[in-house]
């Protein structure tokens, strides 16, 4: 009995001893995060000016409970600003559904914030209609849509707030 007890010692020592020599990958405790860009482009129309030129690129985490966020840039064209870009950026969210049609699928800029309302309809696979700050379509003969730019701009750090080259 004594000899098995310690035959059953030296086989948990040596086993326990072999396991501290074994490599084992790293393991990170951080959450990856798997962000993907989407970019679309387009003239807007403009109460003063020739139409503001825009381009609206919306970084999704992938993961539930982090932040999608957003850049819009635009450009009033026909003014003395014209070479001017306005940047904008912060966080939006997808919601569905309006009084025209419940189904549709909106982009909301800026969810949170009073002072701003911005909102987008997709239509489609490649445009993006805008709507009026209660997301209702707006009814209007001028063009409101945003296409989808192929090859969307990536963040270097996967937050569309970062500095990106505008090729508008």
């Amino acid at each position: 009995m004594k000899k098995a007890f310690s035959s059953g010692i030296l086989l948990v020592t040596a086993g326990l001893a072999l396991a501290g020599c074994s490599q084992q990958p790293a393991v990170s405790s951080a959450p990856q995060v798997m962000s993907v860009a989407e970019s679309w482009q387009g003239v807007l129309p403009c109460a003063d000016c020739e139409g503001i030129d825009t381009e609206l690129t919306l970084v999704s985490s992938g993961m539930t409970g982090f932040a999608s966020t957003y850049t819009l840039k635009q450009r009033y064209l026909g003014t003395d600003r014209a070479q001017e870009v306005q940047t904008r950026s912060g966080d939006w969210v997808v919601t569905r559904g309006n009084q025209v049609d419940p189904q549709a699928v909106i982009y909301r800029l800026d969810p949170e914030s009073s002072d701003s309302c911005m909102s987008f309809q997709v239509i489609g696979n490649d445009r993006l209609r805008q709507l009026n700050c209660n997301g209702q379509p707006i009814n209007t003969t001028q063009n409101i849509e945003l296409r989808h730019v192929a090859q969307p701009v990536q963040p270097a750090s996967g937050t569309a707030a970062q500095s990106m080259p505008y090729s508008g």
